[in-house]
């Protein structure tokens, strides 16, 4: 009977450590359509709002954004970001990268690991905000956004073209 069980537990156990461990997929985020900037011309920027951790330092508490990683379209680690200057820092990184797709793997508020496709343009930033709180202006269309299962905004709908 126990030797039954062990065998059950260790067959169970395998499927839901891979269910456990696969992110859930958001649609492609892309650069703001309205507004132009980066850091370089040739470049896009990157800036993801992941969860926050507590750091607590000196009787104070810090919220620095979680380290997220980035992946080529291909699904090769092309870099993992420390997502602050230091722990008492609470703004996010800014990234540049080369104009193209990549895919964030991201902590977010509510949902754990995430995976997002993300657009970068050259002279555009792309924000991908993984906190609830973002409200976008009331005149944007709701279609131009994407959004979190439970409702909240994470950053504009990229325009993936067919020939891009």
């Amino acid at each position: 009977m126990k030797l039954t069980a062990l065998l059950l537990c260790l067959g169970v156990a395998p499927l839901l450590v891979s269910c456990a461990l696969q992110p859930l997929v958001l649609s492609p985020v892309g650069p703001n359509p309205h507004r132009i900037g980066a850091s370089r011309s040739d470049m896009g920027d990157l800036v993801v709002y992941s969860e926050s951790e507590e750091y607590y330092e000196d009787q104070m508490s810090y919220f620095p954004h979680s380290d997220y990683s980035i992946y080529t379209q291909t699904g090769k680690l092309l870099k993992r970001v420390w997502n602050h200057q230091s722990h008492q820092d609470e703004s996010p990184a800014e990234v540049s990268l080369p104009p193209g797709r990549y895919e964030v793997r991201a902590w977010a508020d509510f949902y754990g690991l995430v995976s997002v496709p993300v657009l970068i343009e050259p002279n555009r930033t792309t924000r991908l905000i993984l906190q609830p709180g973002w409200k976008p202006a009331e005149n944007v269309a709701r279609a131009d956004l994407v959004q979190a299962p439970n409702g909240y905004f994470v950053g504009w709908r990229a325009r993936l073209l067919a020939d891009r």
